[in-house]
């Protein structure tokens, strides 16, 4: 893997869903090097700025060049991201991480909360394409929130408000155990003699909704190794120098976020010891 700081150009700006940005850059080298699931850091020139801001690419577009990024505005250096023009430049650097491994046959849940989102376009997309069956379940406190099905082209998509506003009325944990609890409603699930085929959950959101879910899957007895998580673990550098994405690890020690992860097994982590961290 080839990580470079290199230069880039925004070639779109919009609004996907209410209180995120989409910024759509041209660097052909990154697009084409970048897997689901992995990292760029974003290089910003806000007053008092100093570090640079850590995005996962939404998607990437190998032949047309391009790379997809979601982010909310939460502070200085996100709203100076998000101000950027059509042929306004940037840099960054990466890509960084470990992205999901989409390797395998089995259907796929992909489950997010609030922004959380916006790593799975790309996710999926690549899902797809390997010929496997995909239900994104996505979560949020309104209907405006949600990212709209459309980028999610031959995956089942269902969503959760916490309002009530679209789709189950409540959290997407709970959207997700109340499908589980009968599995049947997974069809995809079964092979043609009707047995279990089990089923691959890959999942990113805030802490409180990642340890949750790790509850309702024991609950149900889904082995913590079939759950993969990209960790939303606030990181400085992004290349493991300074210490600040460290997570607990299962069994002792911790792990690197940016170097380890950001997606990784769930059962390689102490949820226990997890404690809530940025997630914008």
């Amino acid at each position: 893997m080839t990580i470079a700081i290199a230069p880039a150009v925004v070639v779109e700006r919009s609004v996907p869903m209410a209180g995120a940005v989409e910024l759509v850059i041209s660097q052909p080298p990154s697009a084409v090097a970048v897997a689901p699931g992995q990292f760029f850091q974003l290089a910003v020139s806000a007053p008092h700025t100093i570090l640079r801001r850590p995005y996962s690419a939404a998607w990437s577009d190998p032949a047309a060049g391009r790379i997809g990024f979601i982010f909310n505005v939460v502070g200085v250096g996100s709203a100076w991201l998000a101000a950027l023009g059509e042929g306004e430049e940037l840099d960054l650097l990466g890509p960084l991480g470990r992205g999901f491994d989409l390797v395998g046959h089995r259907p796929a849940i992909c489950i997010a909360g609030g922004l959380g989102i916006a790593v799975f376009p790309g996710v999926v997309r690549a899902l797809i394409a390997r010929g496997r069956s995909v239900m994104v379940l996505d979560g949020a406190r309104t209907a405006a929130q949600l990212l709209p099905a459309s980028r999610f082209a031959g995956a089942d998509v269902q969503v959760a408000t916490d309002d009530g506003s679209a789709g189950h009325h409540g959290s997407v944990v709970d959207l997700l155990a109340n499908l589980l609890s009968d599995l049947k409603q997974f069809p995809f699930a079964f092979t043609g003699e009707g047995q279990s085929a089990g089923l691959d959950i890959l999942t990113c959101g805030p802490t409180p909704m990642l340890t949750a879910l790790i509850d309702a899957a024991r609950r149900q007895e889904i082995p913590l190794s079939d759950i993969q998580v990209a960790l939303e673990t606030p990181m400085g550098c992004g290349i493991g120098t300074c210490l600040g994405c460290a997570a607990p690890q299962a069994g002792g020690g911790s792990f690197l976020a940016c170097q380890d992860g950001p997606c990784v097994r769930a059962d390689r982590i102490a949820w226990d010891l997890m404690t809530d961290g940025f997630h914008g």
